[in-house]
C-alpha cells in the first residue's frame, strides 16, 4: 500500500492498437514518499500519430517521479500548497521545462525526433489535506471531498480540430505559463483519480442536451455512480489484505472490459484511483 492510501494503476491497449499491432502508448507512475508525506500519481497518453509516443509517455512518467521527488528535496508539498497560485504554477512550469530536457537529451541519445516522442502528462501530488493537479494536453482527473462530493481539477486542453491537443514536445515553451495548467485543493480530500481520455466517457459527464437552447452543453462532472463503488471496493481488497500487485491485476482487467465503455473503447486506457483506506481515521 501507500501509506494510509489504497491506489489502483493500469494502462490497458485500446482494441485499435491490437488490430494495427502497436503497442500501448500510455503510461502511469505512483509513488509515495512516507516520511514526508506526500505522493505522486502521473498518467501520459502518447499521441497516436507519434512513432515513438509509447516511449514519450515512459519517460514522462518515469523521469516525472524521478524529477518532482527531487524538487520536493528543496520545497515541501505542505509549504507549496499553502502559497499563492502564481507561485505553484511557477514550481510546476520549471518542473516541466526539466522534464522536457529529458526528451530532448533521450531524442539525441537515441538519435529519434523529439516530436516522434509526443505525449501528454497530468501530475497528481497529494496527500490528505490537499492535492495539486498539473497538466499539458488532454484527460481527465478529480477528487473526492469529505462531504463525498466529487469534484473535477482539470480542464481538458482542446485545439479547433476534434482530438486536437497539446503534447510536451508541443511547441509551447515560448509562452508555457498558457499551456501548462495548474490547479490546487487546499482542503481535506479522501480520493482521488487521474486518467487518459481513452476513459473519460464511461467515468464522466463530458455533455449535456439543453433542452432550452437545443444544443449539447459540454461538461466536465466525475460520475459518482462509477467512482463511489469503486472507491469502496478498493478499501475492502486494501482491508483483505491484497497487496498492490494484486489490485493492480484486478484494476487492468477491470479497464479491459469491465464495462460496456471499457470493452468497446478502441483507443488505449490508463486510470489512477486513489483513496483513503479508512476515512474516519483520517477526518
Amino acid at each position: 500500500m501507500y501509506g494510509n492510501w489504497v491506489i489502483a494503476k493500469g494502462s490497458s491497449i485500446g482494441g485499435r492498437h491490437i488490430e494495427e499491432n502497436l503497442p500501448c502508448q500510455d503510461s502511469n507512475a505512483v509513488y509515495f514518499n512516507l516520511e514526508k508525506d506526500y505522493g505522486i500519481a502521473i498518467v501520459s497518453d502518447g499521441a497516436g500519430s507519434a512513432s515513438h509516443s509509447d516511449l514519450g509517455s515512459k519517460i514522462v512518467a518515469d523521469k516525472g517521479i524521478e524529477l518532482l521527488n527531487e524538487r520536493f528535496s528543496e520545497t515541501s508539498f505542505q509549504d507549496l500548497i499553502q502559497k499563492e497560485q502564481i507561485e505553484v504554477d511557477s514550481f510546476f512550469i520549471e518542473f516541466y521545462k526539466l522534464l522536457y530536457k529529458k526528451f530532448e537529451e533521450y531524442s539525441l541519445e537515441n538519435d529519434l525526433p523529439i516530436k516522434s516522442l509526443a505525449a501528454t502528462s497530468i501530475i497528481v501530488v497529494f496527500n490528505k489535506s490537499g492535492l495539486i493537479c498539473s497538466h499539458i494536453g488532454d484527460g481527465r482527473a478529480g477528487y473526492q471531498d469529505f462531504e463525498n462530493n466529487w469534484h473535477s481539477v482539470l480542464e481538458p486542453f482542446k485545439g479547433e480540430e476534434a482530438n486536437q491537443t497539446i503534447f510536451i514536445t508541443s511547441d509551447i515553451w515560448e509562452q508555457p505559463n498558457e499551456f501548462i495548467r495548474t490547479t490546487k485543493v487546499n482542503n481535506q480530500i479522501q480520493s482521488f483519480t487521474l486518467m487518459s481520455d481513452g476513459c473519460e466517457s464511461a467515468t464522466f459527464e463530458l455533455n449535456r442536451f439543453n433542452d432550452e437552447t437545443q444544443l449539447y452543453e459540454r461538461l466536465n462532472n466525475p460520475y459518482p455512480k462509477f467512482f463511489n463503488p469503486n472507491v469502496a471496493i478498493l478499501r475492502e481488497l486494501a482491508t483483505s489484505g491484497k497487496s498492490s500487485e494484486e489490485i493492480d491485476d484486478l484494476w487492468l482487467k477491470f479497464l479491459h472490459n469491465g464495462n460496456s465503455k471499457f470493452e468497446s473503447e478502441i483507443d488505449d486506457k490508463t486510470l489512477i484511483l486513489g483513496t483513503l483506506i479508512n476515512k474516519e481515521n483520517n477526518a
